[in-house]
């Protein structure tokens, strides 16, 4: 398999040690995809191997012209069919091999590139090589949760975030200069890290949020008509992506913003009981005249089971209550107490009926 520059690279990286855990991954499973790939990477360890024989961390020297004559040198002895020949030995050092194809060299010279600057870091080797440096897309991450399941993270930039159930949240390995960015499907509580030349932006089906530091919460699930930000602390700015000025608003703290999907408008309102949209980090359900339906959607998600109607009529019914239990059968107990209906629980199958 031709290797392009770029790969030759993130193999001298992991040569190194110097590579991302990313890295380290698709340069493995590269390897482990065939016996072509894994002879190469091992006669590519070898020519690294050799290269790094003609430094020694204990020169405080470094001739590249002398150094370049000696991989080449060793690599003759290694068996190396080489018809190469030293021409002008100040400045360029060259080989052709039979059972090594061009790309290859490219390889060495990475290698030797490497070695340099591994030497020469201790001795202020910024000095006399600065690398080009080139704009690289970000790499992105995802981290996802199923029913059943939240998750807490802390970001890079010291952001926290708890994941709700049926959720994921994208991001990138390392934040740009200017921004930090994700993006959200599902449930999140955000409490972010100040830094006023550094906004937190929070994507989320079709609608953004942008802090500089606050703590709130977003839902965006598939089933909801809209897009759901609650501010705890601080204050956001919230609408849609394009953020014209007469589609955004400003949330403050215990201030609801709802961005509809048909519409693509922005409403904002005070709730009183913040717990209604936060109850859930601590794994507690909170409704108020909540209809049916959208509360087994909430029962799927925190206990990993699925709801059935036997009548489709009691999806339509009102639930107003505080489920604290983290038993699911007390919580059924309540909710169809409170209804005046009546369950079966078999197989994490919950059905609801008259």
């Amino acid at each position: 398999m031709e290797l392009n520059g770029k790969e030759y690279q993130m193999i001298a990286n992991y040569l190194a040690g110097e590579c991302t855990v990313q890295e380290r991954r698709k340069v493995e499973q590269w390897i482990d995809q065939n016996q072509e790939n894994k002879k190469q990477f091992q006669e590519l360890r070898r020519l690294w191997q050799l290269s790094s024989d003609a430094v020694s961390s204990k020169d405080m020297e470094w001739n590249v012209d002398q150094e370049w004559n000696r991989i080449g040198r060793q690599i003759s002895k290694e068996k190396v069919s080489s018809r190469g020949k030293i021409a002008d030995k100040k400045r360029y050092w060259s080989f052709r091999s039979s059972s090594i194809h061009s790309g290859t060299q490219k390889f060495i010279r990475i290698a030797a590139v490497f070695l340099v600057a591994g030497l020469l870091g201790v001795l202020s080797y910024h000095n006399w090589y600065q690398p080009e440096q080139k704009e690289q897309e970000p790499v992105l991450r995802q981290i996802s949760t199923d029913n059943g399941q939240r998750a807490n993270l802390t970001l890079a930039d010291g952001t926290e975030v708890m994941l709700n159930a049926d959720s994921e949240l994208e991001l990138p390995t390392e934040f740009a200069a200017d921004v930090r960015e994700v993006h959200l499907d599902g449930e999140a509580y955000f409490k972010v890290s100040e830094n006023v030349d550094k906004p937190f932006l929070v994507h989320s089906n079709g609608s953004i949020v942008r802090v500089l530091g606050t703590a709130f919460s977003v839902r965006s699930y598939p089933e909801d008509q809209q897009v759901q930000v609650v501010v705890e602390e601080g204050r956001v700015s919230f609408g849609q992506k394009k953020e014209a000025e007469d589609q955004k608003a400003i949330l403050n703290r215990n201030e609801l913003g709802t961005f509809d999907l048909s519409t693509h408008t922005v409403a904002t309102r005070t709730v009183e009981d913040i717990e209604l949209y936060m109850s859930w980090r601590n794994g507690y359900l909170k409704f108020e005249e909540t209809l049916l339906n959208d509360v087994a959607k909430s029962l799927e998600r925190r206990y990993d089971v699925e709801v059935f109607f036997k009548d489709p009529a009691l999806k339509d019914l009102l639930l107003t209550a505080y489920l604290k239990s983290r038993s699911l059968r007390n919580v059924l107990d309540v909710i169809t107490t409170s209804l005046e209906i009546e369950y079966q629980l078999n197989d994490n199958k919950v059905t609801f009926m008259k």
